[in-house]
């Protein structure tokens, strides 16, 4: 099995990347106009043992219950000390029910959130290990019977084993998974294929429901196309992928690609090309669509922060010669956050919703012990003069939890907003996995659900 590796790229440069930028203060509070009307409920708090550590993203069941993947606890002997990740449900009370615990075997070290589509069988990711050591795409079957005990027991198959960064493969999944109308998978690796020299540029790739793998593109990290893909893919009517690479395009600081069929093959189209200036780069998040086919997503870098930036929304128009770029929010660190990650959710009145895994009004994150904030949770309001962005709430770091590094969001019915965060929770947990950069135990994470009076 490989070394428990994988937030090395995700967790571990980007969010030391991000934080440095927090110089950047603003005086006004003027964002901050509604804050005091969502309040924020722990769900569940992540112990860092059997129950697992370091939760991704979760996605809602019709009857409330969450659903998602933990990076580390779990397994604590097959891989370390931290575990190998597990699968969990939590229910509308708050308890958590363990649906899969990974051994290294069936993979490892999940960063993504799971799929689950109408019969209520989940998909995902696993970032390393599995048969060939690269990770794997599986599915999780609830049982065909009714549940009497809270061990309600779940079937694990793997669809897809990844090797370890070889090139005639993709490797060490970090994007969601999608899946269109016949079933088909669709997903990104952050390493592998063969468009350019060891461990490759990543991919696109299909599993079919029988679990063969197609791969649709290998990125070359030129400026036709990019490289590193951190992102899920979105899917249109069409049959057409879209997507963001955190490297490559023509300034190497990441893309926005789409990747249409095309005769026997699948062809791949630069829509946009970040400089690392007011338009952001590093883009590591998806995107999301409105009606109209405009595209929506963050850059986790740039902008008009400080040095290196704060990050940027974006929305990204088709137009008559191409697509066009607009910066629709930059942010300062404080007090509206920094360095979004997490792809963002949109509301049917054209709302936009999102986290940010730094920077905020309060906290005790700063890896340099200054105090630069925990993340937030933000929304944006389209208005005739523009964007109107209102911070729902600041992270402190403590119970309420910390740095929402894969904090997608989803919303119920009644506009409650759910979501995670990678640390934070209870800070007396002693997985070796829930450490900050200075070595100190910052919590496991928590589900939380964030709701208006």
């Amino acid at each position: 099995m490989k070394t428990r590796n994988l937030k090395f790229h995700a967790l571990t440069t980007i969010v030391a990347l991000g934080l440095f930028t927090l110089m950047a203060r603003s005086a006004s509070l003027a964002a901050d106009k509604n804050s005091a009307s969502w309040n924020l409920t722990p769900l569940y708090t992540f112990l860092g043992e059997a129950d697992g550590a370091l939760p991704n993203e979760v996605v809602l069941d019709p009857a409330g219950n969450l659903y998602g993947m933990a990076y580390s606890g779990g397994n604590l002997v097959n891989c370390g000390a931290a575990g190998c990740g597990v699968a969990f449900k939590i229910d509308t009370k708050g308890h958590e029910t363990l649906l899969n615990t990974f051994t290294g075997q069936d993979g490892a070290n999940p960063l993504t959130g799971l799929l689950r589509d109408s019969s209520g069988t989940l998909y995902g990711n696993t970032g390393i290990d599995g048969a060939g050591g690269g990770g794997t795409v599986f599915k999780l079957r609830p049982s065909p019977r009714a549940c009497v005990t809270a061990l309600c027991p779940w079937k694990e198959s793997v669809l897809h084993n990844f090797p370890y960064r070889q090139s005639t493969d993709g490797s060490e999944p970090l994007g969601d998974l999608i899946r269109d109308a016949n079933g088909n998978l669709y997903g990104t690796t952050l390493w592998g294929g063969n468009g350019c020299s060891a461990p490759g540029c990543g991919t696109v790739f299909k599993v079919d429901p029988q679990g063969n793998e197609t791969i649709l593109y290998n990125f070359a990290g030129s400026p036709n196309d990019g490289a590193v893909p951190s992102g899920s893919l979105l899917l249109d009517a069409d049959g057409n992928l879209y997507g963001t690479t955190e490297n490559g395009g023509k300034y190497n600081y990441g893309t926005v690609f789409e990747l249409s069929p095309s005769g026997s093959g699948w062809k791949v189209q630069v829509l946009y090309s970040f400089t690392l200036g007011s338009d952001g780069g590093y883009p590591l998040a998806g995107l999301v669509a409105d009606p109209q086919g405009n595209l929506y997503g963050t850059a986790s870098l740039g902008g008009n922060c400080a040095e290196g930036g704060c990050g940027v929304v974006f929305e990204l128009s088709p137009t008559g010669s191409g697509w066009a770029l607009t910066v629709i929010h930059n942010f300062t660190g404080s007090p509206d956050g920094a360095s979004p990650t997490a792809t963002l959710l949109r509301d049917s009145a054209g709302n936009l919703y999102g986290t940010t895994n730094s920077g905020g009004l309060t906290g005790i994150c700063s890896w340099e012990g200054t105090g630069d904030g925990c993340g937030t949770v933000f929304e944006l309001t389209p208005t005739r003069s523009g964007w109107m962005e209102t911070i729902l709430y600041s992270f402190t770091g403590a119970a309420d939890g910390a740095v929402p590094l894969y904090g997608a969001l989803v919303m119920d019915g009644r506009g409650n907003l759910y979501g995670v965060t990678t640390w934070g929770g209870d800070l007396s947990a002693t997985n070796p996995g829930c450490k900050n950069f200075l070595g100190s135990q910052v919590g496991c994470g928590v589900v939380f659900k964030l709701s208006q009076d």
